[in-house]
């Protein structure tokens, strides 16, 4: 039985942790996360999406794609880690599709072959980085306990990878847990999806904002707690079993709103055009967590809201862009 009060909040992190995709967006933020609790960590990262000067200093940067099977059997073969975040994956949802077979090469065999390099020397736990885009078309905050059913390739890529973490998991006695992001939003995103995009063109000054579908409903969570949950499941003790878990705020919020929100920020409004290549065919009207799960190991969850980030995101000098 899992026991959410055994978590030991901001402990220290004795053992050696690796983070594929760790000079990414979610990956940098998690990363200083766990060098702030004293923990052991390398990161591995390609650098396609990434940014070296997110790795915070004295980490080791293995330059690697997970593409490279041998060179990634050298070096986990090296580094032994205890523990495993694999945060590397192609998921902006138009590079996803205009490039299906990269997008099945990186989440599906990089996931396979990163398994495969950690079978010589099982760590203790592997923590996947999988999306709410496994779960099927529906309406209204969804558990743990539906049953997956992706309705495009990303989410099939994730849900071939979360079938590979639980063989492994079951094969090795590894501890696994698999982490659903929704969609996250902060400093130093890399894709340009629509927060950052309507940000960029906010301070540009650009008028009228171009967007997609307004109606889209989406639950948006900053970096900034989804790095402090990864974190903590994380710290979560080793003999205890979680295998699932939604990372999201558990509210939604449309497109229509984030602009409202904008409004209210800037104190002015905002003209809007809908463009069509911005706009997906088949593209889900609503997509929001249910977090009771997530609650029950961090609380209060979440710290941030979506005012805030934006706030944020308008106000710093880098617009929360990478450099």
């Amino acid at each position: 039985m899992w026991v959410p009060g055994a978590l030991r909040r901001g402990a220290a992190l004795s053992r050696r942790i690796l983070v594929t995709g760790g000079a990414g967006f979610i990956g940098g933020h998690l990363v200083e996360r766990l060098v702030a609790s004293r923990a052991e960590v390398a990161v591995l990262d390609d650098l396609s999406r990434g940014d070296p000067t997110w790795v915070p200093q004295g980490v080791a940067l293995h330059r690697v794609d997970v593409g490279d099977a041998a060179a990634l059997r050298t070096v986990v073969a090296d580094l032994r880690p205890a523990a495993v975040v694999h945060l590397a994956a192609v998921h902006f949802i138009p590079e996803v599709d205009g490039a299906p077979e990269r997008a099945r090469q990186v989440n599906i065999d990089g996931t396979r072959n990163l398994l495969d390099a950690l079978a010589v020397s099982p760590p203790e736990l592997v923590l996947f980085a999988s999306s709410g885009a496994v779960y099927p078309d529906r309406r209204g905050p969804i558990p743990e306990s539906c049953p997956v059913g992706p309705s495009d390739l990303y989410g099939r890529t994730k849900v071939e990878g979360e079938r590979a973490v639980a063989r492994f998991a079951a094969d090795t006695g590894t501890r696994h847990v698999v982490a659903r992001l929704f969609n996250v939003i902060g400093s130093r995103e890399t894709n340009p999806h629509v927060v950052p995009e309507l940000v960029r063109q906010l301070r540009r000054g650009e008028t009228p904002v171009r967007l997609g579908a307004l109606d889209r409903v989406r639950d948006y969570t900053d970096v900034v707690d989804v790095a402090n949950a990864l974190a903590l499941l994380l710290e979560t003790p080793l003999g205890e079993r979680l295998s699932v878990v939604n990372v999201g705020s558990g509210t939604g919020t449309s497109v229509r709103d984030l602009v409202a929100t904008c409004e209210g920020i800037l104190g002015h409004a905002i003209a809007v055009e809908v463009d069509p290549r911005r706009q997906r065919a088949q593209d889900r009207a609503e997509l929001v967590a249910d977090v009771e799960v997530l609650r029950s190991v961090v609380s209060p969850w979440p710290s941030r809201t979506v005012e805030q980030t934006l706030q944020q995101l308008l106000t710093d000098r880098s617009g929360g862009a990478r450099a």
